[in-house]
């Protein structure tokens, strides 16, 4: 299992899903966290391509394409959540929009038309964190608001490298909702790229005597486990991850059993399913109660 970090909850649950999925077809499951280093990822590829794995499963899309594509062809392989476009292997994917149109339409409706949205950093490899954006804004097309109502506020790589990789997502959601609070742009609802930086923000916020949902709403993404809790409350995004992870699974074990019945050593088909996402709605989250002119 080739996974950027361990310190997110959404990654655990996944990995916990795969290792109870695997168990049952007698694999023994291995988990190499990269942080996401190319180089890290590169170094896991080739002791994968030696050591006759049963299959590999991506968390997030690879920065080593080619590689991981030369491998798919010897090894099965399936990536979950959003594909890297030039990626030719198996796929459990999100469609990251559809989660930005969720977010986007429910704060809408509730009568948020100013909106941040706080990222870790991103590049053209992060297909998720910047797809989320484009369908926030997609919402706010639709119903007659210009996207610049919906700021992107994000880190550059070398401030982000200085965080603790064990609290990085949340300290970089607590520090860039401070510089927000600090700056001239006027908003009513903090949108966090996942549920860790959600949590940032909701410290930030907290600590600078702000009420949630009353002064700010927070919404986030992956609904994971401390998000339900009754102290959080997290307004969320559900796309079955732990569903995708046991599917990532089945998958591998088809293509070992269809190889093993035909003794073909090549697969000839490339599977791709997707999962519709799910707006979780708590307490995080409520009627706007000042409008911004």
């Amino acid at each position: 299992i080739i996974c950027p970090l361990l310190s997110n909850g959404y990654y655990s649950m996944v990995i916990h899903s795969i290792i109870e999925r695997a168990r049952e077809y007698g694999y023994t499951t291995f988990v190499a966290p990269t942080m996401r280093d190319a180089s890290m990822e590169g170094t896991y590829l080739d002791m994968i391509s030696v050591m006759h794995a049963c299959g590999v499963i991506y968390l997030y899309p690879p920065a080593m394409v080619e590689k991981a594509n030369e491998i798919s062809r010897l090894v099965p392989m399936v990536s979950i959540g959003d594909k890297a476009p030039a990626s030719r292997f198996d796929s459990v994917e999100l469609d990251s929009k559809k989660p930005g149109i969720l977010i986007g339409n429910y704060l809408l409706e509730q009568g948020h038309t100013h909106v941040v949205y706080i990222s870790s950093p991103i590049n053209e490899k992060e297909v998720g964190r910047m797809s989320r954006l484009d369908g926030i804004k997609k919402a706010f097309r639709r119903h007659g608001y210009p996207e610049e109502n919906v700021l992107l506020v994000k880190p550059d790589f070398e401030t982000y490298s200085n965080y603790t990789p064990n609290t990085s997502e949340y300290s970089n959601g607590y520090d860039l909702t401070l510089k927000i609070l600090n700056s001239d742009f006027q908003t009513t609802a903090f949108v966090g790229n996942n549920d860790m930086t959600a949590l940032g923000i909701m410290g930030a916020l907290k600590d600078q005597g702000f009420r949630i949902p009353q002064d700010y709403s927070v919404c986030g993404f992956d609904n994971i486990s401390l998000s339900s809790m009754p102290q959080i409350s997290l307004t969320t995004i559900e796309h079955a991850s732990e569903l995708k992870g046991q599917e990532a699974v089945d998958l591998i074990y088809k293509k070992n059993a269809t190889k093993k019945k035909t003794k073909e050593s090549k697969y000839n088909y490339i599977m791709r399913l997707e999962y519709e996402p799910q707006l979780i709605i708590r307490g995080s989250s409520g009627k706007c109660r000042r409008k911004i002119i």
